[in-house]
């Protein structure tokens, strides 16, 4: 069930989606096509129309301070998709653990069945080169402990399909660090890079959801999210200069990293993610089966 265009559905659903940003948004333009009636609900009014421009239906609402009463009264699913906007661990408690169980409480209020949490990958601890799976040791790290605060909310809801689905590292149009530095010639690549990245397509990260909510065993459950084929970026950044027709880019340790290895002042970790269960359970396979077929598409 992998893929960005699914069939249309003979029941079409009625989806909220808090939080309806890089991922988020590519998600509700897929259920749309799908048939579903979607509104995605962003912080801002100059977000609100840019998604109302797109024909996409959007309000503005502030999860913490707004009335609940002025979102839709019956919903058959919610997605929570919302982010930081960056800070440090009380950010995260704030999205993760206090707004999540703010909308789980509306969620059940408003008759809602399934409740989507798009996690991270980032709660597991391991950095030995490993392989984990949903069933791994996690957090740890405060802003690791502060989702997978998030994460028990729902996976003990009671709510029909109570999904946390643990997306790795996302890229995708208008997201390709890589890529951008060195077209911007700048060669030189720091940081730790012979460890292995997880990557995930945003319009992979869109059709998981899109699968999660309408298939799969009832009850709660954690899955995994990925392409399956991690890559150290060494050999990304190698495999980007070549199809640029540059040099070999350098590898200086102690060079500047990118945002991707310096995350909340912590060092991208070292592992192999397991993505077994969400093609076992839901059937869902990503479309762009690597990094390298999914960059191919961009530049």
């Amino acid at each position: 069930m992998g893929g960005i265009f699914p069939a249309r559905v003979s029941q079409p659903l009625v989806i909220v989606v808090l939080g309806c940003g890089y991922v988020g948004a590519e998600f509700a333009r897929l259920a749309k096509r799908a048939g579903h009636d979607v509104t995605g609900i962003v912080r801002s009014e100059a977000s609100r129309d840019h998604l109302r421009a797109e024909g996409l239906k959007a309000e503005a609402f502030n999860i913490f301070t707004d009335d609940w009463a002025a979102l839709p009264s019956r919903v058959d699913a919610v997605v929570y998709a919302a982010s930081t906007g960056g800070g440090g661990p009380e950010a995260y408690a704030l999205a993760y653990d206090i707004g999540v169980r703010r909308s789980l409480a509306w969620a059940k209020l408003v008759g809602a069945a399934n409740f989507i949490f798009t996690s991270s990958t980032g709660v597991y601890r391991q950095d030995d080169g490993g392989v984990v799976d949903e069933i791994s040791e996690v957090g740890g790290a405060p802003t690791a402990d502060a989702i997978l605060a998030g994460e028990q909310s729902v996976l003990t809801s009671g709510l029909a399909r109570a999904r946390v689905l643990r997306f790795g590292g996302l890229y995708g149009p208008g997201r390709h660090h890589l890529v951008d530095q060195l077209r911007r010639g700048e060669n030189v690549i720091g940081g730790r890079v012979d460890h292995f990245i997880n990557y995930l397509h945003r319009d992979d990260a869109a059709s998981s959801i899109l699968t999660a909510i309408t298939g799969g065993p009832l009850g709660a459950r954690v899955y995994n999210v990925g392409d399956g084929r991690p890559v150290t970026k060494a050999e990304l950044a190698k495999w980007i200069a070549k199809r640029l027709g540059q040099a070999e880019p350098i590898f200086d340790a102690t060079a500047p990293a990118g945002p991707r290895v310096a995350k909340g002042g912590r060092t991208q970790p070292n592992r192999i993610v397991a993505v077994g269960r969400i093609k076992a359970e839901l059937e869902w396979f990503p479309q762009f089966t690597d990094v390298f077929q999914g960059l191919s598409q961009l530049f």
